[in-house]
């Protein structure tokens, strides 16, 4: 992940985590977009893509991703998170020499960020509450499924991954 050069990032630097970051927000925003079109109650009804695997079912979040915590009274508190978070990127790419698939990394870790930052800020239920807009369901073998989620989500988790892939090669 980390070259052996001086540190700073180059134009170069920025284009790859820029890239990376706006594909995995628009990404993010434009299925987000269809779920609520296509998904939202009372309109939308939920698709079946894979029977017993795959579903995509509206689902509204005030808590925190895959809805470990399912409704927070004051889901502000996660934004302070999200902006620390994004800081900490910008940080980690301006002062490490990073490879490309560290900065995609990255990038997807942001892009996820901000899709999820952006939908505490503008999306909203019936009552004026803000959350996250979740919507694929992954269904277990055995029964039940996975909590619901979105492209951001999945981006941070990608993104996290290869992280800690790339950390744990370097250190060998």
């Amino acid at each position: 992940m980390l070259k052996n050069q001086q540190p700073g990032a180059t134009a170069r630097t920025w284009a790859i985590f820029g890239v990376a970051t706006a594909v995995s927000f628009a990404l993010d925003l434009v299925t987000k977009n269809w779920a609520v079109a296509n998904l939202r109650p009372p309109q939308g009804h939920p698709w079946v893509v894979w029977e017993g695997v795959l579903e995509f079912a509206f689902a509204f979040n005030r808590g925190t991703a895959f809805s470990v915590i399912r409704e927070v009274e004051y889901p502000i508190v996660f934004v302070p998170i999200g902006i620390a978070m994004l800081v900490w990127i910008v940080y980690m790419v301006r002062r490490a020499e990073l490879d490309r698939w560290g900065l995609v990394a990255l990038g997807l870790v942001a892009g996820g960020a901000f899709g999820n930052l952006f939908d505490r800020f503008v999306r909203t239920d019936a009552w004026g509450h803000h959350g996250v807009v979740d919507f694929i369901v992954i269904h277990y073998p055995w029964g039940g499924s996975w909590p619901s989620f979105n492209v951001a989500d999945a981006t941070l988790v990608v993104g996290t991954l290869v992280l800690m892939w790339k950390m744990t090669r370097q250190s060998k």
